[in-house]
């Protein structure tokens, strides 16, 4: 498998968490990488690491995204941000809550697309990898509406195939479970009730694991596409509504 046909990529939510290994996988494998989040000092501190160009940004803006993102012919697009919220029932969400993974999971995504597509096909050679979430596949009680924009970035992912036919574009949907990222402690009022409930005792995914999983898709011939890949731990079941706690 080789990345010798790119050479340009973005990575958005990339300041920390699975948007950060990633970046730091695609450094390693010799590409330039543009990595994009709203937090300048995060970004400084991954560009000092791994050489990646930071651009402070926030996505939700379009005329921002096409800004800053529209000239750049990426090859590749890893839309990877994602708003954590609090969790809760479905009628009981915020406003601000919903706007917010509205504005990020929903415009954000599409808002990248609009910027770096049209220069995927005219080159006719590029690679889309949306990260979605069990959670927008399978029922999982607690976070309804960011599971509903995730449910959103699946249909997207399918969609967009269709719209890039016969153009030479890849799109992939990388679909994790569990990542210990620190994304569910925004769950409860309480940080480390939440760690003790999401992490302690279970065996979750990493975000290497998932990095390693997205050079996979973009290392793979480009005859191959893989439109869509579900990652969850080992302990882990019917999408995240079973999970074994070790010991």
């Amino acid at each position: 498998m080789s990345l010798d046909r790119y050479r340009t990529a973005i990575v958005t939510g990339a300041s920390r968490g699975i948007g950060a290994a990633v970046v730091r996988e695609l450094a390693i494998g010799g590409l330039d990488v543009y990595a994009v989040a709203r937090s300048t000092e995060d970004l400084t501190e991954l560009a000092l690491e791994t050489g990646c160009r930071p651009i402070a940004l926030d996505i939700a803006h379009r005329d921002a995204v096409l800004s800053a993102l529209g000239s750049l012919d990426a090859d590749i697009l890893v839309n990877n941000a994602s708003a954590p919220v609090r969790g809760g029932l479905s009628w009981e969400t915020a406003p601000d809550d919903i706007a917010t993974l509205m504005d990020v999971n929903l415009r954000g995504t599409l808002n990248c697309l609009a910027a770096v597509v049209p220069g995927m096909r005219a080159r006719g050679l590029g690679h889309i990898v949306n990260l979605g979430s069990t959670s927008g596949t399978w029922a999982l009680p607690g976070m309804p509406v960011y599971a509903m924009t995730k449910a959103a970035i699946h249909n997207l992912s399918q969609t967009l195939r269709l719209d890039l036919h016969g153009s030479g574009v890849r799109v992939t949907e990388i679909s994790p479970g569990r990542v210990e990222t620190g994304a569910h402690l925004g769950l409860m009022e309480d940080r480390e009730e939440g760690r003790r409930r999401f992490y302690e005792g279970f065996e979750t995914l990493q975000p290497t694991d998932i990095a390693e999983a997205v050079m996979f898709v973009l290392g793979a011939p480009q005859r191959m596409d893989v439109s869509f890949m579900e990652i969850v731990p080992t302990d882990q079941s019917y999408g995240g509504s079973q999970f074994h706690r070790r010991g």
